[in-house]
């Protein structure tokens, strides 16, 4: 290497420590999750509530909630419908043992709770700027308590 050669070399595994840990993964995932809740759909606070985290990651585990996140109402193949209700509309229940099929209908999201329900709610909240401002609180996350 001549004199005026000037070498730089990023120490890799320093750096990936930073952000490829369960304490930054947690952080993440617990941001994203305050992020898109006003974009999950929400009446009782049941599909939030029935969430387990990992690092970089959470799981919904309410059983309706793939029916949720696609946004297509799924209905018992023979009578058309998505549930049954005997108490004007306050329980709701399917047939047991009846696998739903989709319908040609979508989900009308309430938001009198999470003011933009929607489907896809994670990647409807990336189209918005939530990304953005997940990476910001990254960045400085990782300038207070990313240090070595």
């Amino acid at each position: 290497m001549a004199d005026s050669d000037i070498k730089v070399e990023l120490n890799m595994p320093q750096i990936l420590d930073k952000v490829q840990n369960d304490q930054f993964g947690y952080f993440l995932i617990a941001e994203w999750s305050r992020l898109i809740q006003p974009y999950t759909p929400k009446r009782e606070g049941n599909l939030e509530r029935n969430v387990t985290f990992k690092p970089f990651e959470m799981t919904y585990h309410s059983p309706y909630a793939g029916y949720m996140y696609r946004g297509i109402v799924y209905v018992d193949p023979i009578y058309k419908v998505g549930g049954f209700t005997n108490n004007g509309g306050i329980t709701y229940w399917s047939r047991p043992g009846v696998q739903k099929v989709p319908s040609d209908k979508r989900f009308n999201y309430r938001t009198d709770q999470n003011p933009f329900a929607t489907d896809h709610w994670d990647q409807k909240a990336e189209q918005t700027g939530q990304k953005e401002k997940l990476i910001q609180a990254a960045n400085e996350y990782l300038e207070n308590y990313g240090h070595s």
